[in-house]
């Protein structure tokens, strides 16, 4: 069983009177930073955010800060708080940052926020995008919105990482069919309708996760230009497992909530397979061309009940997910 992490809050500031009442979390953006020994560079990103409190206030939005810190031994939770953070979420040791966006995620939902932003805590990304990632939510055009980096980087990315991104762009267009332009800016925004919903199995990515989650759901997505710099300190997650891990994911949060996008296809095959080759040694047969109408019964009719089997399993796994949703 995965543990929940510790909490551990500051109060925000309170306002003057001349600003009025404090906004409640619903009418609230919760910015999310999941960090992993990135004490070099998460105060900066903290300051930056909470400069997003003025113009977020002009739109009637109040605006806290949360940090999770993933596991980690420089002092990445105590830079935090001090440069700002409303919250700290600490992991007792470093679970993925898959694992460090859930628990961003649960604890907006938890405490009633309408939107949540999540952004690195590098500096790779300018928290000061913040009110231009959540306006489409705001005019009520979108349910979750991902930056899009591209229009807006300001540096090469390495040969290999534009690669990535081109395949994993391609893979979730054709699962989603939306025209996704940038499918893991690592900066994005949701509304409460998505927290309410969110389901992110998996520890290690979640930009492909929070997608295909969302679009199954019935969520609806858009982009917006987002500013994204040079990595200044700490390491990328990003490894030569990385494309391994986020396929296998993507799979198991297919089969968790919609199983029958996996297991019809599969049943389809099967089926196919053990009547197409059914159909070929019988016509082989029919011309006098083999002794018997089918050679490979015992192949032909096991592939017919594994795709039976794989099908009805599929019904059972797809009835199951719906009552649980």
């Amino acid at each position: 069983m995965k543990r929940m992490p510790t909490a551990e809050s500051v109060a925000p500031a309170p306002m003057s009177a001349s600003e009025g009442e404090p906004p409640t979390p619903a009418s609230s953006v919760m910015v999310l930073i999941p960090a992993l020994n990135e004490a070099a560079s998460i105060g900066d990103v903290v300051a930056a955010a909470r400069r997003c409190a003025a113009p977020l206030a002009e739109m009637g939005l109040g605006l806290e800060v949360c940090v999770v810190d993933d596991g980690s031994t420089d002092g990445t939770g105590a830079a935090a708080r001090e440069a700002g953070a409303d919250y700290v979420l600490k992991h007792g040791r470093n679970l993925g940052v898959g694992a460090a966006v859930r628990s961003g995620l649960v604890y907006a939902r938890t405490r009633g926020f309408g939107m949540a932003v999540k952004l690195d805590g590098d500096g790779q990304h300018d928290p000061a995008d913040i009110p231009g990632l959540i306006r489409p939510i705001l005019d009520g055009r979108a349910d979750v919105v991902y930056g899009n980096r591209f229009p807006r980087i300001d540096y090469r990315m390495p040969l290999y990482r534009r690669a990535g991104n081109a395949a994993f762009r391609r893979l979730m267009r054709w699962l989603t069919g939306w025209d996704i332009e940038d499918s893991q800016p690592g900066m994005f925004a949701v509304n409460a309708a998505y927290l309410a919903v969110s389901f992110i199995p998996g520890d290690y990515n979640y930009t492909q996760q929070v997608l295909l989650d969302s679009y199954l759901k019935g969520m609806r997505f858009e982009q917006a230009p987002v500013a994204f710099h040079r990595r200044q300190s700490g390491a990328s997650f990003i490894s030569l497992q990385y494309p391994f891990r986020v396929l296998t994911q993507i799979l198991v949060l297919m089969v968790l909530v919609r199983p029958l996008k996996v297991f019809l296809p599969l049943a389809a095959f099967f089926l196919g397979a053990g009547a197409l080759i059914g159909t070929f040694e019988l016509g082989m047969w029919a011309t006098g061309n083999a002794e018997r109408p089918v050679e490979h019964v015992n192949l032909v009719f096991g592939l017919a009940m594994f795709g039976l089997n794989t099908g009805f399993f599929g019904l059972l796994a797809e009835a199951i997910a719906r009552r649980s949703s």
